[in-house]
């Protein structure tokens, strides 16, 4: 069991003002730290830092940018070094169907991976889309490249490249006392080997406690049936978060 402090800040529009039209900054941004925890491939209390940036242009278009930096050691040995950035650009957001265009960038040395670039294009199809709750699921082909970290001699390959489907759905729920349960699950697999695949699923329940300050616990689960030479298949991630937005 871990636990996770992250602060958050949330840039929004000037004061509303008598008689006069509400003046509002079309991005919405916010910042984190704490410390994470995790099992797996290694267990250890690391440092967080994160940005994230969202821009809704009504019913036109999304854009929303995302980066993660994980640093953490003990005593002097290090033992998580990873960062993930992504953008997604939707068009047409609300829609029953909407266009989306993806690019993710991550690195992690403790599963062995130097670099892991993901591009592609797909498409969402908004299933749910009440005030209480909403559910879509969505689908891409992802090109999907990986550069490994491979020990001199081994004979393990020291990257690898491959076209993947990316089948995403996504919930979320809200409830009268304030509280929101929010679900999402990646499925990957490679185009023409479906036993080669990458799962991912997380599940949050965020609950306000006083004005701006809410409480979350999250819990990620990570599985790469082909994981990077070194690295075990299997990897979970739990956090109790502290949210201050402003």
């Amino acid at each position: 069991i871990s636990a996770s402090l992250l602060a958050g800040a949330t840039l929004a529009g000037g004061p509303a003002y008598a008689q006069e039209e509400e003046e509002t900054d079309p991005w919405d941004l916010a910042v984190e730290f704490g410390l994470n925890g995790a099992s797996g491939n290694s267990s250890f209390t690391i440092l967080r830092g994160g940005f994230t940036a969202n821009r809704v242009e009504t019913d036109l278009f999304e854009l929303d940018f995302r980066a993660v930096v994980r640093y953490g050691k003990n005593e002097e040995r290090v033992i998580a070094d990873d960062a993930k950035a992504s953008a997604r650009f939707d068009w047409r957001p609300s829609a029953r169907f909407s266009p989306f265009v993806l690019a993710d960038i991550a690195r992690d040395e403790i599963r062995r991976l130097d670099l892991k670039s993901t591009g592609g294009v797909g498409a969402k199809w908004s299933a749910i889309d009440r005030p209480n709750g909403d559910l879509s699921l969505s689908l891409a082909g992802i090109y999907d490249y990986q550069n490994f970290k491979v020990e001199p001699m081994s004979g393990d390959p020291e990257s690898e490249s491959q076209i993947r489907w990316s089948a995403r759905l996504k919930g979320e729920r809200s409830f009268g006392d304030g509280a929101t349960y929010e679900h999402v699950t990646f499925y990957q697999p490679v185009v023409d080997d479906f036993g080669d695949y990458v799962i991912e699923i997380t599940n949050s329940v965020t609950t306000t406690l006083i004005g701006n300050l809410s409480l979350a616990v999250e819990h990620l689960y990570l599985r790469d049936s082909a994981p990077p030479p070194g690295a075990a298949a299997d990897d979970q991630k739990y956090s109790v978060l502290f949210r201050l937005a402003f």
